[in-house]
């Protein structure tokens, strides 16, 4: 139902702001492009602009070689032949050079590998049979980079060779031939698709040397091929990066008006609909109909299909690749359903282990791959799938990983176990002779145990940004879909929202997918659920989520609305438990941690009775407060009165950096940090309380780990925060969750942490918040009255832990200390106490005295004067400018 955490990574706040202001997004756009590593605004505009510039071609060192050899075979009338491979990205490759080739005049023909009779890569007996059929150049793309032995045959043969290959080639087995490779020289991008590969030998061969990465430079013949360069480039589920990134958004634009009859129809089976195409569709609906035919029986009619101009043949060609696609997916289905099985019957030592093999004879082996992929998501853990050929005596493997774990290099460290291998770091495909089978399990198991740690093991759901109720908008969800297209390297953005209600839920008619309102922040946004409506039930209960998301528009019946589409839920109350650091009592008169004894005391003589530099709103002039403008410029955040404050909290919290709440009372407050903020997904290293009512030597402890290492929230009152100036300084945001007493305390809190960014939330329930405290601090009239009462019932009194409850206590909440000593230096001017050091023991006595008025005590009026000057300041606080 949920991942054990969702995470955010760190965020560098100054980053965030720079990309708002230069490049004029919001600053959820601007958190997801700085989390993604985008942090100066050229790169992030770069990344952000409709169509990137391509690299020159003739950067690969033999391109003008290989473009040499093409040009003068074809202009001579030599055969050639280009052998592809019998995936999407084999497939398109293959189509977009004989297309190419064919508009050069050149005698082409064309060979795709048969996985059941040839295995992957090229075989020797191919290249014998193409040769016999009177082949002078072969041209091998997406495979071909291992072939030595293969093409030194094609040499004997009277044959010229060409690589065009992305994959990691073995050293060993590099081919004596010209080679198009970004992993064998300088080229500025190494994760090109095999097709990319194919496009940059058409752009030499169409465009010549010179710039040709410019839509405008870009050759008609080039721009036609940009549909298939997308098509393989996404199937291969190679990063979505730098050029591969430019070259999809192109292809993706060229595929909405393809004039290929083949794709036309493949959409129509598909159901997608040509001009809201985008990346998801090409992997789930297109690329998995292409790759079908070739992992079941051949992949010729795939090749086909691209290349035809004939209407009929393509509707035909496109209904045998769907046919094929459903049979896929019902093979498919069985066979993670018994590896299932098997998992689930191996021992807990076994099942503890880091990696698995799971194998069987009657497994089909074009569909391994799908099946292991499908493996590693329920396990999270790199998975090799082999399907057993016991006529053969060797089993056919494929292999998908988890990120950080590199498959290749388990598989060079077993190879003395296998036949052959190949791939990269995230998949692989092996032949394994059947009796090694069980060494290679127990050997991979050991591998992947010895490279990954437990914590990898357990799913951490990386979110980009936390957002608002009322920011999941359609203008989001449009701003967000800048950062398409989507795929490895670039995944689609995932946002959370906090502390969310769940109403409407429902099944679709299907009765497979989850439809629902999620309610956050006095906004309610519609929600989908893909495969979800078996959580049903459980968000029916009542209670809060997190909730995991995809922002996308929706457009159904001519309407266009914003739409969630969900991803993940976390209950809320999971964090409860989790805090760090957090007081194990409550502000009451048993915390081992309060002001208490002399300490308490001594604000007896105190010579200010209000809290430092705050006898202060007449002596700020207005040239102070502009020059503390121009210096806040930039930092200051005014989020008053628009609500949903725990969301804004949590977005700021999720950056992973120092935060400080500022409260007009801890004790009233400090279950935002307890039970209502979302930290238990979050690595905080401190949530610290740090209160008027706390002794002086745990204000000095707090403080101390505030400078440290680590994240750490810390919940302060005013009164702390002005009488502390240091530890404001030790934070990088300053969160007023309620507003402050007066202008006099913002400006010294403010000019306390000059590098911090000030953040202003209060609404008008938190302005009403702070008259009550206020009222029970600094309105006297009542608790003087209380505290008068209190000592009425004897004569004398000690100042001792007696007394000390007798005074403290107010109710639900403990008096403030500084309540306390106001109260007693009134009654003291008042002449009705009287305290002094009897025998080294401070005694308070009651004097005799009759009835006398409160405004005779100076202390008294300076309280209430200032107490009228905030409830004045607090009455405008929503709709003034600050500073």
């Amino acid at each position: 139902m949920y991942s054990a955490t969702w995470h955010t990574a760190p965020l560098p706040y100054d980053s965030v702001r720079e990309l708002t202001q230069s490049l004029g997004v919001s600053e959820i756009l601007a958190t997801v492009l700085v989390r993604r590593g985008y942090f100066e605004p050229e790169t992030a505009s770069r990344f952000l602009s409709p169509m990137g510039e391509l690299y020159d071609p003739f950067l690969f060192p033999e391109m003008d070689r290989v473009c040499t050899l093409i040009r003068t075979a074809a202009a001579s009338g030599k055969k050639i032949c280009v052998h592809g491979d019998y995936d999407v990205d084999g497939i398109t490759s293959t189509a977009l050079l004989v297309t190419v080739l064919e508009e050069l005049g050149a005698a082409v023909s064309f060979h795709l590998p048969n996985r059941f009779r040839e295995g992957y890569g090229i075989a020797k007996s191919t290249v014998e049979k193409i040769a016999a059929d009177g082949c002078e150049l072969l041209i091998t793309v997406d495979c071909g980079i291992s072939a030595r032995e293969q093409l030194a045959r094609a040499t004997e043969l009277g044959m010229e060779s060409i690589v065009i290959d992305h994959h990691l080639p073995a050293e060993e087995n590099i081919p004596a031939a010209p080679i198009i490779s970004p992993l064998l020289c300088d080229y500025p991008f190494k994760e090109l698709a095999g097709v990319g590969l194919a496009f940059k030998v058409a752009q030499g061969l169409l465009a010549g040397p010179g710039p040709t990465g410019r839509e405008e430079s870009l050759h008609p013949s080039l721009q036609k091929l940009l549909d298939l360069v997308a098509l393989g480039t996404i199937a291969d589920c190679v990063p979505l990066l730098d050029e591969n990134r430019n070259l999809v958004k192109r292809g993706l634009v060229q595929l909405a008006r393809t004039h290929r009859p083949g794709l036309i129809h493949l959409m129509r089976v598909g159901q997608v609909e040509p001009s809201r195409i985008n990346a998801g569709m090409v992997a789930f609906r297109l690329a998995p109909r292409i790759n079908a035919a070739g992992r079941l029986e051949d992949p010729v009619p795939a090749l086909e299909l691209l290349l035809s101009d004939n209407e009929q043949d393509a509707e035909r060609l496109a209904g045998d690749l769907d046919a094929f696609n459903r049979e896929r997916q019902r093979i498919e289905n069985r066979m993670v359903a018994e590896a299932e099985a098997m998992i689930n019957g191996w021992p807990d030592p076994r099942k503890e282990q880091r990696g698995y093999v799971v194998s069987s004879k009657g497994w089909h082996e074009g569909v391994i791959g799908i099946v292991a992929s499908r493996l590693v998501d329920l396990h999270n853990r790199p998975v090799i799938v082999i399907a057993e050929d016991e006529g053969q005596g060797f089993g056919k493997g494929s292999g998908r990983s988890i990120p950080g774990v590199d498959l290749y290099q388990l598989l060079r460290n077993l190879r003395p176990l296998l036949e052959k291998y190949g791939g990269h770091s995230a998949a692989c495909g092996l032949t394994i002779s059947l009796d090694n089978i069980k060494d290679f399990q127990d050997g991979f198991a050991e591998q992947a145990d010895s490279v990954m740690s437990d914590t990898e093991l357990h799913r951490t759901r990386n979110v980009d940004a936390l957002v608002c109720g009322r920011e999941m908008t359609l203008d989001l969800a449009d701003e967000l879909s800048r950062m398409e297209p989507f795929g490895l390297g670039n995944p689609s953005v995932e946002l959370l929202v906090t502390g969310s209600g769940i109403s409407a839920a429902r099944a679709t008619r299907d009765g497979r997918h989850l439809q629902c309102m999620v309610e956050a922040g006095g906004a309610r946004s519609s929600a989908i659920g893909f495969g979800q409506a078996y959580l049903l039930e459980k968000l029916k209960a009542t209670g809060k989520w997190d909730v995991a998301f995809r922002l996308e528009r929706n457009e159904f019946n001519g309407s266009v609305a914003p739409q969630l589409i969900l991803r993940e839920f976390f209950p809320q109350s999971g964090h409860r438990d989790v805090p760090k650091g957090m007081c194990d009592c409550l502000c009451d008169y048993e915390c081992p941690q309060r002001l208490a004894g002399a300490g308490l005391w001594s604000l007896l003589n105190e010579t200010n009775v209000l809290p430092a530099r705050w006898n202060h709103d007449d002596g700020i002039d207005q040239d102070s407060l502009e020059s503390l403008g121009k210096q806040l410029r930039g930092r200051l955040f005014d989020r008053r009165g628009q609500g949903d404050i725990m969301g804004q909290l949590a977005k700021i919290v999720s950056g992973g950096q120092n935060v400080i709440l500022l409260v007009s009372d801890v004790a009233r407050r400090r279950h935002l940090l307890s039970q209502e903020l979302p930290v238990a997904n979050n690595s905080i290293d401190n949530l610290l309380l740090m209160s008027s009512r706390c002794s002086p030597k745990v204000i000095n402890e707090r403080s101390i780990l505030t400078a440290g290492s680590g994240q750490t929230i810390s919940m302060m009152d005013f009164a702390t925060a002005s009488s502390n100036p240091g530890l404001l300084s030790t934070h990088d945001h300053l969160v007023f969750i309620d507003p402050p007493p007066g202008m006099g305390s913002l400006v010294s809190m403010i000019e306390d942490a000059p590098d911090a960014w000030i953040h202003l939330f209060y609404c008008a329930d938190e302005v009403q918040f702070t008259g009550k405290v206020l009222e029970h601090e600094y309105d006297l009239r009542a608790p003087l009255t209380r505290v008068y009462k209190h000592l009425n019932t004897g004569k004398t009194w000690s100042l001792d832990e007696t007394t000390e409850r007798l005074l403290l206590a107010g109710g639900k909440y403990l008096r403030q200390p500084m309540l306390v000593a106001r109260c007693l230096r009134v009654l003291e001017e008042l002449s009705l106490i009287s305290i002094e050091n009897k025998s080294g023991k401070p005694m308070l006595t009651l004097l005799e005295s009759g009835k006398t008025s409160l405004e005779r005590s100076s202390t008294f009026n300076e309280v209430q004067a200032f107490y009228e000057g905030c409830l004045k300041f607090l009455s405008k606080s929503l709709n003034e400018k600050v500073i």
